[in-house]
């Protein structure tokens, strides 16, 4: 290989390396798999109370948990579905807090 196609190469293969250096960074956790398999359950456990509830539309709900503490967002029609749906969120096992970031009326 001529030392011009080897100085051709080198900004892709540094470009590379970048690219999987940000990726393994990105995929690493100082979050302990037993904690992360403790919030999955509490997320499962929210979604199917809300699926459960007559007043909220659990589709309508995104939950996420993050060392036990529980974030709520997305849009429901009425107040008191907001409210439900924290409570719900509140009287679960694990968890620790609830941000409710759910937004009330249509998308307008």
């Amino acid at each position: 290989m001529s030392r011009h196609n080897l100085t051709q190469r080198i900004p892709l293969v540094v470009l590379a390396l970048a690219a999987l250096l940000t990726l393994a960074s990105a995929c690493k956790t100082t979050v302990p798999a037993k904690t992360q398999v403790r919030d999955a359950e509490i997320t499962s456990k929210i979604k199917a109370k809300l699926a459960a509830s007559g007043e909220v539309n659990p589709f309508n709900i995104d939950v996420d948990t993050n060392e036990g503490q529980v974030t709520l967002q997305g849009r429901v029609g009425k107040e008191s579905s907001k409210t439900e749906a924290e409570r719900l969120a509140r009287d679960t096992e694990g968890v620790r807090g609830v941000i409710n970031l759910i937004k009330v009326g249509d998308h307008t």
